[in-house]
């Protein structure tokens, strides 16, 4: 298990109850925790007997271009640089929660750079992944549909060893907007992904599968083709969340004053 790991807990607002006690799986992975908008929406998810469990990941206790300890960083295919962290350049702004975000460029040749999260477990029900992005990714400026470079989300349940794509189904709120060309040698084409420009920092929100082996990993994907380069993607304001059940405790009814 990777050391320093921190977890968010948050409570649902039941009336008139104490504390809720909750216990959260082992997850393994350096997360740095700070409450987000959507983790505070997403207690509404929960049962009236339930509580949000989260882990956070904002890029802000490292140096850049260090990534967090059990982050990977890796291309499969072209020149470096890899997934770092950064603070300042482009697309601007540089961070949704400053200082750092982790960040990509997007090169005018063929490229396939990845970056993988710390694995981590869960138990409980309606797991989300959250995130906000920032990218300008070379696209058609004739086709509002079409990308020519993009990034993608894929997730692996075997500890890393295979990956599979998140559907599109499973997005609730700022999913793929383009899909890739198929001419132009794109380790995605074909794919929905995002590109072009987001404008700034957008909200992702994701619904993960419910019955999740331990060792999830999350990959950010950002693939390019052989023609003109673009900004880049950044990526910040990370976290996972699931309903912790917790048990209820019955409110007393008052004592009715007797009538005079």
């Amino acid at each position: 298990m990777i050391k320093h790991l921190k977890h968010t807990l948050t409570r649902t607002g039941l009336r008139n109850l104490g504390f809720l006690l909750l216990l959260i799986a082992a997850v393994s992975g350096v997360f740095v925790i700070r409450p987000t908008a959507a983790e505070i929406r997403g207690r509404d998810r929960c049962t009236p007997c339930g509580s949000l469990a989260t882990v956070s990941e904002s890029f802000d206790n490292v140096t850049p271009p260090a990534l967090p300890v059990g982050w990977l960083a890796t291309n499969a295919l072209g020149p470096p640089p890899l997934w770092v962290t950064s603070n300042s350049g482009l697309p601007s702004p540089p961070a949704d929660t400053p200082p750092n975000a982790a960040f990509i460029d997007d090169p005018a040749v063929i490229s396939d750079k990845r970056l993988d999260s710390p694995s981590f477990s869960f138990f409980g029900s309606r797991p989300q992944l959250s995130f906000r992005h920032n990218f300008n990714l070379e696209a058609s400026d004739v086709d509002p549909n079409v990308g020519f470079d993009g990034g993608v989300l894929e997730l692996s349940t075997d500890g890393g060893n295979t990956f599979q794509e998140v559907p599109a189904t499973a997005f609730v709120r700022g999913g793929y907007n383009r899909t890739i060309s198929a001419d132009r040698g794109s380790p995605i084409a074909g794919r929905r992904a995002w590109s072009g420009n987001s404008g700034g920092f957008i909200t992702t929100v994701i619904n993960l599968p419910v019955h999740m082996p331990p060792g999830v990993i999350v990959r950010w994907r950002m693939a390019s083709d052989n023609s003109t380069p673009s900004e880049g993607w950044r990526v910040d304001t990370m976290s996972v969340s699931w309903c912790q059940v917790v048990a209820c405790t019955p409110r007393p009814r008052p004592t009715p004053a007797p009538r005079p």
